[in-house]
């Protein structure tokens, strides 16, 4: 059974096989997010009336030097852990480096905030395992389904060199191999990937975490 986990990718790789990505977590716009503004270059229209006028929807003007984001260059990040079947770290890795955080080189520093993520395998379902056997076996003649494996997904933030909170996810991939599905494999294409799983759980941990008041 060691060697299980690998016949599996590969026989997802290269046989009829239709896979979705559900739990996928929805990013929800915080009810009290702020709109910041600044009037540094106003050119043909006038200031004062413009700095009235966004103040009254309840903007926040951005202060000389200041940004909401100034945090992010402070905010390091670590992938401790991930499964070696996935192929979805390196676009792991660009989703953390495209919102600012930059990534642990050496050691974790001992002054501010850094993010450890682990990502933890989700294995078949015993029953699951046996079917994609019999149908790897017979090469998809006889159909099969998992829906109990993915990713359980864990980012640890550190302040100061200590825990500050952990946040959890999941994510789970359920799949239909099956020699009839060669002609809708095409769906492939609608339904989120791995990578796009992933990146929901990311943004979904940024905007906890900014809700936590970094």
């Amino acid at each position: 059974m060691k060697n299980f986990p690998f016949i599996v990718l590969v026989f997802f790789s290269f046989y009829g096989c239709i896979i979705n990505y559900t739990d996928i977590p929805k990013k929800e716009k915080p009810s009290d997010s702020i709109i910041y503004f600044s009037v540094k270059d106003p050119k043909d229209w006038n200031p004062h009336e413009r700095r009235k006028e966004f103040l009254k929807r309840g903007w926040k003007e951005l202060e000389s030097d200041h940004s909401p984001n100034k945090n992010k260059d402070r905010i390091y990040f670590l992938i401790s852990r991930f499964p070696g079947l996935s192929r979805a770290e390196p676009e792991v890795r660009k989703a953390f480096i495209a919102k600012g955080w930059k990534e642990i080189e050496n050691y974790p520093p001992e002054k501010g905030y850094y993010i450890d993520m682990k990502s933890y395998q989700k294995d078949p379902s015993l029953s699951a395992m046996i079917f994609l056997y019999l149908s790897y076996a017979t090469f998809t003649i006889f159909p099969s389904y998992s829906g109990k494996d993915g990713a359980n997904i864990t980012f640890t933030v550190y302040k100061d060199n200590a825990v500050w909170k952990t946040f959890e996810y999941e994510i789970t991939r359920k799949a239909f191999v099956w020699i009839l599905t060669l002609p809708v494999l095409w769906l492939n294409y609608i339904y989120p990937s791995e990578s796009d799983a992933y990146q929901a759980v990311i943004d979904k941990f940024e905007s906890d975490l900014y809700s936590s008041k970094l």
